[in-house]
């Protein structure tokens, strides 16, 4: 999945730190940070559809010989589906189409990373890798080998159009008003974190994180706070039946009739917040927190469970000096947020002794030996 950029306030904070006059630089970093990351709507509309032209069916799903890439099976035609509130989803959805490999997948360590995490913490769960543009994978690929080497981990391709059939947005998503965007990825991301939830319950991360601990034994509706004033969408633990399936059918109808494909993170977190001052009775973080039962056992966790490093705190993660510091803060946490929207260009060596480099010894230890030379 392409990583999530988080909120507007944390990237404005992060860009303005150290400017003088913050609210003129406030404004303009969030201009720049808009044209950074929309799409081109010419090339972004057409690459999923031919991504799905692509699919290998069930009955040749050997087609491609024993020298070629291995055909990823789609997630409802596979025998091998998702255990209904013991799944862990993460999502790939970005499809660079002006690539001519653009249907092969390729993950990063950093994703790879997080993958591991999980099903290293949660032996009991099913570990869901859902892919929107990629149909195969490379035969030779040590990072991959390294993930699949868990017996809970699947990869899988899903086409967005037969995964939204039953669902509130079935008819919705005929019409392509989703494919009216600036931010497609993103938007397609937000979608199907929530279609996933949908139909199987469970817990939905980010790729640009790394798991610390499990949430096996923890309540299954769950969501996380980014700071006191937000909810973020990044980690979501829902239930398939019961109030936990009726929150995931309510941000879907939410998701359809509120949909703006030109404003960033709009689908996302606020959609969230939204749907959750409308059960709590309030639209105060903190009162959510502290009574639970005021949001129908939706339990949110306090923004140190999943962004204890904050994101005007990246780079702890990748300089040594920040190192100590860092992994006695994230003593008490379940997640490691890496920020991949300001930290994807940071490259960082397999023997560093940053922070990031030492939670992977710990928490993906055999994607890391999988690793050459840089943890990108």
């Amino acid at each position: 999945m392409v990583q999530r950029r988080r909120s507007f306030r944390a990237r404005i904070a992060s860009c303005g730190k150290w400017l003088v006059v913050p609210l003129l630089i406030f404004n303009v970093c969030e201009v720049v940070i808009l044209i950074l990351t929309r799409e081109p709507p010419s090339e972004s509309n057409t690459c999923y559809k031919e991504a799905v032209s692509m699919e290998i069916s069930p009955d040749n799903i050997t087609a491609t010989g024993d020298d070629g890439p291995i055909p990823l099976e789609d997630i409802l035609y596979s025998e091998d589906r998702p255990t209904p509130g013991k799944t862990i989803f993460f999502l790939e959805t970005n499809c660079p189409c002006l690539d001519p490999l653009f249907y092969l997948l390729t993950l990063t360590s950093r994703q790879a990373c997080a993958i591991e995490s999980a099903a290293l913490h949660h032996p009991n769960f099913d570990i869901f890798v859902l892919l929107a543009c990629s149909t195969s994978r490379h035969r030779y690929d040590p990072i991959a080998d390294a993930i699949l080497s868990y017996q809970n981990v699947r990869l899988r391709h899903v086409n967005l159009w037969r995964f939204a059939a039953d669902t509130p947005i079935q008819d919705w998503i005929t019409k392509d008003a989703l494919f009216r965007s600036r931010y497609l990825t993103t938007n397609i991301s937000d979608l199907l974190r929530l279609l996933s939830l949908h139909r199987f319950g469970g817990i939905y991360m980010d790729m640009d994180v790394i798991v610390l601990r499990s949430f096996e034994d923890e309540t299954p509706n769950f969501l996380g706070a980014e700071s006191d004033k937000y909810i973020a969408n990044g980690i979501i633990g829902l239930e398939p039946t019961g109030f936990g399936h009726k929150l995931a059918e309510l941000s879907l109808r939410m998701f359809q009739q509120n949909y703006n494909g030109d404003i960033w993170a709009y689908n996302g977190p606020r959609n969230i917040f939204l749907i959750m001052t409308q059960i709590c009775g309030t639209d105060d973080v903190t009162v959510m927190q502290k009574n639970r039962h005021l949001c129908q056992g939706v339990k949110v966790f306090n923004y140190k469970a999943f962004f204890e490093i904050q994101a005007f705190h990246w780079t702890h993660f990748f300089e040594p000096k920040y190192t100590n510091k860092t992994m006695r803060r994230l003593k008490n946490s379940y997640i490691a947020h890496l920020w991949n929207s300001f930290s994807f260009r940071r490259s960082l060596r397999v023997d560093s002794k940053a922070a990031y480099i030492q939670l992977a010894a710990l928490h993906c230890p055999r994607v890391l030996a999988a690793t050459k030379v840089y943890f990108d």
